[in-house]
């Protein structure tokens, strides 16, 4: 059986990408896997565990330690399926994201000189802060590669099979493009069938798909009739406050996907997927706050959300944005 968890983040902000992740198990049978896997999703347990928990809890700009604890949770999960640490963020986003070869294509399109996305940064964003403290880089990475080691050997011997993070990124400038005619949850749920299909692909005939709720959403028949997955017959099973499911058949292969209401609680594939979209999040918006710092050193960093101090970025910005001939429908997403 394969088991995926599949989240979103950057579904309301007005800067940087949207990212839909999924992570995938191959599984003997069903299980806490933060029981199996002796894994917190309590931040209070750390260091003596690793913490997989909703990325809002681990990535908050008011808590530099927190915000490391979710990036060697990442990098150790990044170690463990491909034995190295990325050297830069384009070595770890090619591995992770899916679509990555397509952004060349579309900075042509927009037809912008400057490219705020791919401003040249460091990995590892937060970590680094440690080696100011003292500790050197290569004792950090010996910490990252110690806890992927225990990990393989936790998925050794519950006999699981780590099979991946995958992510599909949205830049603000083919965001605008693609949601021109359907909702913004659509085309949301239009990444999250991507994933499934990619997994799909695997020989296994029994998929469990856990997925967050798409802006609360609570019915999902309509969606499941009308995207990739329009052949398959569908079946609802629940509809609740809680959980949306349904059971999806074809030919040899069997699916069951539930759509739960704060899923990143209750699935631990959800709070991976989670944490590893929003570190990639976050490294988008590490470049667009640094290009526009370079040339105004007095902007605040800015989360991307409509909130007073990204509101002041955007206003702050317009005339250099202008000076530089940045593409609007690069910079600002239009929903």
């Amino acid at each position: 059986m394969i088991i995926v968890g599949i989240d979103e983040n950057g579904y309301g902000p007005v800067l940087g990408p949207l990212i839909i992740t999924a992570s995938a198990f191959k599984v003997k049978k069903r299980g806490n896997l933060w029981r199996v896997l002796n894994i917190s999703k309590n931040p209070d347990d750390y260091p003596e565990k690793i913490i997989v928990a909703d990325s809002k809890k681990l990535f908050s700009r008011s808590s530099l330690k927190r915000c490391q604890m979710g990036e060697l949770v990442v990098s150790a999960f990044f170690y463990l399926l491909f034995k190295t640490l990325p050297e830069n963020p384009d070595k770890f986003l090619s591995k992770i994201i899916l679509n990555f070869s397509l952004f060349p294509q579309l900075c042509k399109k927009s037809k912008s000189k400057y490219r705020p996305c791919w401003e040249e940064i460091l990995l590892p964003l937060w970590l680094k802060e440690v080696v100011v403290q003292g500790f050197s880089l290569a004792k950090i990475e010996e910490r990252i590669k110690r806890e992927a080691e225990e990990l393989r050997k936790r998925l050794r011997e519950e006999e699981i099979k780590f099979l991946g993070l995958k992510s599909i990124c949205i830049c603000p400038f083919q965001f605008n493009r693609l949601v021109k005619g359907k909702s913004k949850s659509y085309l949301n749920y239009l990444q999250f069938e991507k994933l499934i299909s990619y997994f799909l692909r695997k020989k296994e005939k029994e998929f469990l798909i856990f997925a967050d709720r798409i802006g609360g959403q609570r019915r999902y028949m309509s969606l499941l009739k009308s995207g990739l997955l329009k052949n398959w017959r569908c079946r609802t099973l629940e509809e609740n406050n809680e959980v949306s499911s349904y059971e999806l058949n074809f030919k040899e292969k069997k699916l069951r996907i539930s759509f739960l209401q704060n899923g990143e609680e209750k699935e631990f594939l959800i709070a991976l997927s989670s944490l590893c979209g929003k570190y990639i999040r976050e490294i988008f918006m590490a470049r667009i706050n640094n290009f526009f710092q370079n040339y105004n050193p007095g902007l605040k960093a800015v989360s991307g959300y409509r909130d007073p101090l990204t509101k002041d970025f955007i206003k702050k910005t317009i005339s250099l944005r202008k000076r530089l001939k940045i593409n609007e429908e690069c910079f600002l997403r239009n929903v």
